[in-house]
């Protein structure tokens, strides 16, 4: 279970959030600039909050007296910008976060992610080659090699082309329920926010909101973001 407590004083609003999740996937939309992107990195490590809490499956990530850092929270987390190495293989990036005596044995499940991801003729190319949605695969199946215990996802299909993007929504939707950890994606795409989410929530103004279902359809606001 994840238990999220948090507060940050950001330029123009104080971003202000509670929220429980157990093996849920929670999706949030809203306007640019009203903290999503500010939200995941406070629950990942790398954006400190002024305070608050956040417990996954027991163990305290942050409070009063803890801080966690990224490399000890184990998350899976995926920016709208990838974010990766372009002196390394796409292969070397996937494979970034596993320590090399490990690498052996997560080999069938490194050739799962590179299958799934449709990654496996791009594993030896240069990542400053690649177009922006191949790069948002790789990311996607580096924050997803280590097995982690909680996904974030920023827009992380943005880019992807949308011939591919129903494929990649399911293989999101299977892995997340197969692992039965909860995970927080961004988005933008109603399609996206309608298959994905068991909960939906809004942020706007620093203010999250969940949206009520009802006969399994979300009621969204009538703003497209």
């Amino acid at each position: 279970m994840l238990q999220v407590r948090l507060t940050k004083r950001l330029e123009r609003f104080t971003l202000k959030v509670e929220f429980e999740a157990t093996g849920e996937f929670i999706m949030i939309t809203g306007p640019n600039g009203a903290g999503k992107t500010t939200l995941l990195k406070m629950i990942a490590g790398l954006v400190r909050a002024d305070q608050g809490v956040v417990v996954l499956n027991g163990r305290c990530l942050q409070d009063e007296t803890t801080f966690l850092s990224p490399e000890d929270r184990n998350t899976g987390f995926v920016f709208q910008k990838p974010a990766l190495f372009p002196w390394l293989t796409v292969e070397e990036n996937i494979l970034f976060p596993i320590k090399r005596r490990d690498r052996d044995r997560l080999s069938h499940h490194i050739e799962f992610l590179a299958t799934e991801l449709e990654l496996t003729h791009l594993l030896s190319a240069r990542t400053d080659k690649l177009s922006g949605g191949e790069a948002q695969r790789v990311a996607l199946a580096r924050a997803l090699v280590k097995k982690p215990d909680i996904l974030l996802l920023d827009e992380p299909l943005s880019a992807v082309d949308k011939l591919l993007r129903p494929k990649l929504r399911k293989f999101l939707k299977d892995i997340q329920k197969l692992w039965e950890i909860p995970a927080i994606m961004v988005s933008h795409d109603y399609a996206e926010i309608h298959y994905l989410g068991d909960r939906v929530f809004e942020l706007d103004e620093g203010v999250l909101s969940e949206r009520k279902k009802k006969d399994n359809i979300v009621f969204m606001p009538l703003v497209s973001y």
